[in-house]
């Protein structure tokens, strides 16, 4: 139903606020520790970031009924000026990869580590996120970690928070 998928997609923006909130928390934490060392690292650090999200509502200009017409079906009762659907609007995920591999799978939600083989394209940014688990859930402790890192190695989608 209408309200049951609005309300959902109300909590998949909020996931998607915090998964944010986590992340840039992530690397403030590792901009100062890299600020107060002695030497910069060796290599270099991953910049990704969550992609950007909102919710549409299409609100009905006219009125309908139940009863449609013999060749369509059914229609809900949706008054005017009331919203007859939800939409989630996210930015689309590319990114200038090998083979257009535009979407991969780096942490799968019900594991800590790398989703991807060391010889894949995206591995070493697999493990770099495997190392922003262990700063959140140190850094929270313990409360929570963002789990199911997927999309690009520029842009990240559909997070899930463990806590």
């Amino acid at each position: 139903a209408l309200p049951d998928e609005h309300e959902k997609l109300l909590n998949e923006c909020n996931l998607l606020y915090w998964a944010k909130s986590l992340l840039d928390f992530t690397y403030e934490y590792i901009d100062h520790c890299i600020n107060a060392a002695p030497t910069l690292p060796s290599f270099p650090i991953p910049r990704v970031r969550f992609v950007e999200a909102g919710i549409a509502l299409a609100f009905s200009r006219h009125s309908s009924n139940t009863q449609g017409t013999s060749e369509q079906a059914p229609m809900a009762d949706i008054k005017a000026g009331m919203f007859s659907a939800v939409y989630l609007l996210e930015e689309w995920v590319t990114s200038g990869t090998p083979n257009d591999q535009t979407f991969m799978k780096f942490i799968h939600n019900k594991d800590y580590g790398p989703s991807l083989d060391e010889d894949e394209y995206g591995y070493d940014l697999a493990v770099f996120l495997s190392f922003t688990q262990h700063i959140q859930y140190e850094k929270t402790e313990g409360l929570a970690f963002i789990s199911d890192y997927q999309g690009s190695t520029e842009l990240l989608t559909d997070p899930q928070i463990l806590t």
